[in-house]
Formats: structure tokens, C-alpha cells, sequence
């Protein structure tokens, strides 16, 4: 089914000066497996197309009174096509997404031919999609930009937060109906969860445990954007900020979605020494804050965690999500990441993907943007459009040029003055990050034994 519109952009967006409103002409459909998919084409098109996870999903409900994203539309009004897919009902088989992604440009191609170039975006799940499209069809995709999400792919991800939640059952409630692994019912295990952090928050000995928990996945200290940036000692604001974002950033519904393709449980905790991990977690202060002010013993509470029995993982399940949800890093394209230190994709998974990068020695293709903002894919319109002049700027001229803070922030600067509805850059050095506690990339595939 193809369905086609005409959209009239009204606002005036600039690339480096303000331009005039573009019309845009849009076809539609659904594919094959039930995904409705998206594209517009400006009356000014560059011979460039955009798809994303999310595309369909951005381009705004009908009606009369559109959601409207400023990105997307500065975007149109530069000349670049943008669209893609809705994320169901593909849920976490990512390959199929790229699939996917592929028949909308086909369905470009067919109504408006073959573009000069194809770019790929995503933000959250999208930027796992994003990924593995780089590596899987690179003589499609020249380049991509990715926000919020999927640096260090699911199993690394997802092993972070069996660990945190694991150590939050344990120490707070070792009878709270968690499952932890192979969900089958989500909203069960969803209010289990919930529950359980309400327990560990009412209390100060329960406050401290999840100080702790919430180490082992190196946690966000900045999570609720309408609350003001914690300052770095001031470990009780910083805790109110993980309570009020634990469970949130530990979805069920993740896992389960996970675990369905991949037909298994893909986490496991049993060679994990939870005094290493705190130690190598950057959070060694703010925890022994916590427990010093209450009189817990931390020692006592590792030694339960190092005694209490451990989880395997499926081994077929993790060899089968491998190259589902983890990546190569043989890209041959640039990509660009702007991103934050976000609840569900801690700031060091961006640092397991450049790690990958290094390994496969296509680290010279990515650059890093941060933005001093809260919460997940809190990113401003502004600071991506930054993001993607560099990556233009790369594909036109094969160099990066100047990336530094002080040149992406007067880019910033330059767009907010010309673009009416940008908002504020929140562009920012984050300081020294920690290393992930795991990675798990092609290097590590094939080496789970289910010990």
C-alpha cells in the first residue's frame, strides 16, 4: 500500500542563511511485515535521502494540528529527503530494521529515482539500528548520525543492568517476584520492579543499596530534566535522581524484547566479582557516602552479593544475538554521535562502541558530540543539527575539520540566530568518563560457554 501527500512547511530554516518555506510531496505505506513506513522529498531536494528507525513516527500525526519537530523540518527546507519506518512491529530484531530501512529507499527510488547519497539516523533503539546498518550495507549508507543509545550494544547493555537489578533484589528483597531473566510477562515484572525500588527509596539502608546497585551499571547522577544538574559531591540529590529513574531505565519490556529474538536469556552474572565492579565503576565515592551516613557495612553487603547464586545465559541465545544486537566496528563510512549521560544508555556504553571502533581501526571515522542535558534522548534540535553539518562536512571533503568544543559551539551559536525554534546548544566537555564494565563486541563472539 503506497499512499501519497503534499506538506507545506511553514517554517523558515536556514543551513547558513535563512531560506525561503519548501514544499515537500510524501508517499506512504506499509511493508510487507506490518511496519508503516514514510518519505518526503523536498521541492528542493540535493539528491540526498535520510532514513531512520523512527522516521515514520517524526513526521507527524495527520490532522489538524501536526506535531511538528524543528530538525526534521530544517532538514526539509535544506533539500534533504527524510523518512523510514515506525519501530513495530520489528521490536529488537534489528537486521530486520535495516531490511527495512532498505525497501523504504526503494520505494524512494521507485517514485523519484536513485538518490547521489544515502545517510542513516537513529535515536535510542534506532541508534542500534543505525550501527549495524554502517557495517551491514556500507555501499548503501555513506555516513550516519545517532543519538541516545546502543553504544555498547545489548549484551554488554544488558549485563550491566541484570547486575544492578540483581544486587537490588538481593541485598533489599530476595523475595520480591523479580525474574530477572527470560520475562514472560512484562507488566508483572515491570510492577515487581517498581515495587522493589520503592522499597529500597523509603528507607535510609535501602537508599544506600541502591547507591550500590545502580553502580554496576554506572548510572546517570543527572536523569529528571526538570530538576537542576546535581553538583558533584552532593551525593543525596544525586540518589534522589537515580530513585526517581531506576526502574525506568531498566525496562522489562527491553529484555523481553531481546530475548524474543534472540530465543533466550543473553545475560549472565557468574563471573562477575561486584567489589571489582565498584571499584572500576566511578561511583566508589558517592556509595561509600551513602553507607557511611547510615553506619552500613559495605564490605558485608559485597560479601552477600559475592555468595548469592548466579545466572547463566543461554549460549545459543547469545550467539544468535551477537550479530543482532553487537557490532564489528568495520564501518566504512563516518558517523557521528551526539549524546549524554543518559539513565538508559550510560555515558561509558559511548565509549564501548569507540572501543570497538579502535579494535577494527575505524576510529578516525567518528566523532563525539556531548550535551549537558538530562534524561533520555534529551538532546536540543540545535545540537543534532550541529551533529550533521560535521558529518556533511566530512562526506563533501573527506576531513572533519575543526570539531573541537569551541567550533561546534559557534556552529551552535551561528544556527540558533538563523533558525527561529532551535532552542539553546547545551554542547559541554563531560570531564573524564570511566571505562564500561563490559563490552562485548566481534571480538568477543563465539567465546560464551554457559560457565
Amino acid at each position: 500500500m503506497l499512499r501519497r501527500v503534499f506538506l507545506s512547511l511553514a517554517l523558515c530554516l536556514a543551513w547558513s542563511a535563512a531560506a525561503p518555506a519548501a514544499e515537500a510531496e510524501s508517499i506512504s505505506g506499509t511493508l510487507p511485515d506490518g511496519t508503516r513506513w514514510e518519505i518526503s522529498r523536498p521541492a528542493n531536494w540535493n539528491g540526498t535521502i535520510i532514513v531512520d528507525l523512527d522516521g515514520a513516527s517524526l513526521a507527524g500525526a495527520r490532522g489538524p494540528s501536526p506535531r511538528v519537530d524543528p530538525y526534521r523540518e530544517w532538514l526539509l527546507a535544506q533539500g534533504f529527503a527524510t523518512g523510514g519506518t515506525q519501530r513495530e512491529p520489528v521490536g529488537y530484531d534489528f537486521l530486520q530494521a535495516v531490511d527495512n530501512l532498505m525497501a523504504v529507499r526503494q520505494h524512494f527510488i521507485d517514485q523519484w529515482g536513485t538518490p547521489k547519497r544515502t545517510l542513516v539516523s537513529g535515536t535510542s533503539r534506532g541508534g542500534f539500528v543505525t550501527r549495524l546498518a554502517m557495517e551491514r550495507r556500507p555501499e548503501i549508507f555513506a555516513g550516519a548520525l545517532i543519538m541516545a543509545g546502543g553504544g555498547g550494544g545489548q549484551i554488554a547493555g544488558q549485563r550491566d543492568k541484570l547486575n544492578a537489578v540483581f544486587a537490588l533484589k538481593t541485598l533489599v528483597d530476595p523475595a520480591a517476584p523479580l525474574k530477572l531473566v527470560n520475562i514472560d510477562n512484562v507488566q508483572a515484572e515491570t510492577a515487581a520492579l517498581n515495587e522493589l525500588v520503592k522499597k529500597a527509596a523509603s528507607t535510609p539502608y535501602g537508599r544506600a543499596r541502591l547507591a550500590l546497585a545502580s553502580s554496576f551499571e554506572q548510572f546517570a547522577l543527572w536523569t529528571d530534566r526538570n530538576q537542576p544538574k546535581p553538583g558533584p559531591t552532593d551525593y543525596e540529590a544525586q540518589l534522589d535522581q537515580i530513585a526517581a529513574n531506576f526502574a525506568f531505565a531498566n525496562p522489562a519490556s527491553v529484555r523481553a524484547g531481546v530475548e524474543k529474538v534472540a530465543g533466550g536469556n543473553v545475560s549472565w552474572n557468574t563471573d562477575v566479582d561486584y567489589a571489582d565492579l565498584l571499584r572500576r565503576s566511578g561511583r566508589t565515592a558517592m556509595v561509600e557516602a551513602a553507607y557511611r551516613k547510615v553506619g552500613l557495612d559495605l564490605k558485608a553487603d559485597l560479601a552477600t552479593l559475592a555468595k548469592a547464586p548466579r545466572i547463566k545465559a543461554d549460549p545459543a541465545a547469545v550467539a544468535r544475538e551477537e550479530p543482532l544486537g553487537s557490532y564489528t566496528g568495520k564501518i566504512k563510512g563516518p558517523v557521528v554521535n551526539v549524546d549524554n549521560d543518559d539513565p538508559v544508555d550510560a555515558a561509558p556504553y559511548k565509549l564501548a562502541y569507540l572501543a570497538t571502533l579502535k579494535k577494527a581501526g575505524t576510529d578516525h571515522l567518528f566523532r563525539m558530540l556531548w550535551t549537558d542535558t538530562a534524561g533520555h534522548a534529551s538532546m536540543p534540535a540545535v545540537d543534532k543539527a550541529v551533529g550533521f553539518k560535521l558529518l556533511i562536512r566530512y562526506l563533501d571533503t573527506g576531513k572533519w575539520g575543526d570539531t573541537s568544543l569551541a567550533a561546534t559551539r559557534a556552529m551552535a551559536a551561528e544556527l540558533m540566530r538563523e533558525v527561529p525554534g532551535f532552542g539553546e546548544s547545551r554542547l559541554f566537555d563531560p570531564g573524564p568518563i570511566p571505562p564500561p564494565l563490559f563490552t562485548w563486541d566481534g571480538s568477543n563472539w563465539g567465546t560464551y560457554a554457559g560457565k
